[in-house]
């Protein structure tokens, strides 16, 4: 990672330091790193049970940091479609269903998910804290960060079809459409993985994937 002047779990982020080259670099290689761990550890476990039960499985994580040319396709059709399924034949569909409003039904998927996470973190780290460093503090991070992607999609639904979008869709290299969606999402990645940093999930991760580390020379020794 990248020094920055505040630690990754940190709330404190000014509008410079969310935009910051060093923030938006840390988030995004954190961001991949979790990606190819979930990917890496969900095709190990269907390894093991199409050995032992001879049943076809299918990837749930599609390559969301280098293909995706939407946030609805990021979240959507690549990051983890297990859970994105779950979101949305059980709160999508029937919220969708009660206000006949897309946008409403996204934001509610959203919000579950992000209360999902809340509860997955507290689990992780709020009982365990032999890695890491302090105790893990709620602070509705999840929250933030899934609310946020929500209205980005919410967003694009409202303006996507707009010519200059469309017209961007033709002409733009894919990735750069890709650099684009990430970076609708990058700034407030952290709330999202702060805390896996903070309290040592990487710490396990490194040891099966690589890790780069970039500081300032005059800083070490």
């Amino acid at each position: 990672y990248f020094d920055t002047r505040l630690p990754a779990d940190s709330l404190e982020h000014s509008l410079a330091d969310l935009f910051a080259w060093q923030h938006l670099l840390n988030n995004f290689f954190v961001a991949v790193l979790l990606s190819f761990s979930l990917s890496q550890s969900s095709i190990g476990v269907s390894l093991i049970y199409n050995l032992l039960y001879r049943y076809e499985t299918y990837e749930i994580v599609l390559n969301p940091m280098f293909k995706s040319t939407s946030p609805s396709e990021f979240w959507g059709r690549r990051w983890n479609t297990l859970v994105h399924a779950g979101l949305k034949n059980g709160v999508y569909k029937p919220a969708r269903t009660y206000t006949s409003s897309k946008t409403a039904a996204v934001l509610a998927a959203f919000a579950v998910s992000g209360i999902i996470h809340e509860f997955v973190n507290y689990v992780m780290f709020a009982t365990n804290n032999n890695r890491g460093s302090g105790t893990y503090v709620f602070s509705w991070k999840q929250m933030a960060f899934f609310g946020w992607n929500g209205v980005l999609i919410a967003i694009e639904h409202c303006v996507g079809h707009w010519t200059v979008f469309r017209r961007m869709g033709r002409t733009l290299p894919r990735i750069a459409i890709t650099a684009l969606v990430l970076c609708a999402a990058l700034p407030l990645a952290h709330l999202f993985t702060g805390d896996w940093i903070r309290h040592g999930y990487f710490d396990a991760v490194y040891l099966a994937e690589p890790i780069l580390v970039c500081r300032n020379i005059d800083a070490v020794g």
